[in-house]
């Protein structure tokens, strides 16, 4: 009894983690492109964390990182950001905050060309 009680717990936390889901991510133009869909009811002031590190060689360099808030509406959303980056290859660390919570979360790779 004591499993089950432990599984359903933890089926239960994780089921908020699947409401909120990061889709494609694109840069052009000096505009990083983020886009969350959201299965859940709306949410005001959800705060959406970007950090971008610079991959060269072994080494990974932070060259822009910013949280705000935003509204996570039902469905799908659009989020972008003025970032100036140089060709090259970077990771996309993307968080999705509601209160407490971290809601969604996922590293993407990004190719800017020159």
């Amino acid at each position: 009894m004591p499993f089950l009680i432990l599984v359903l717990a933890v089926l239960t936390g994780a089921a908020g983690c699947l409401s909120t889901t990061f889709q494609e991510v694109t840069y052009e133009g000096g505009i990083l492109e983020i886009n969350v869909e959201n299965t859940d009811k709306p949410v005001e002031s959800a705060v959406l964390q970007v950090t971008i590190m610079e991959v060269e060689a072994f080494e990974q360099n932070e060259v822009f990182c910013k949280a705000w808030y935003v509204n996570l509406d039902q469905g799908q959303n659009e989020y972008t950001v003025p970032v100036d980056l140089q060709p090259g290859a970077y990771k996309v660390f993307l968080t999705v905050f509601v209160g407490d919570e971290r809601r969604a979360s996922v590293i993407r790779d990004l190719e800017v060309a020159p």
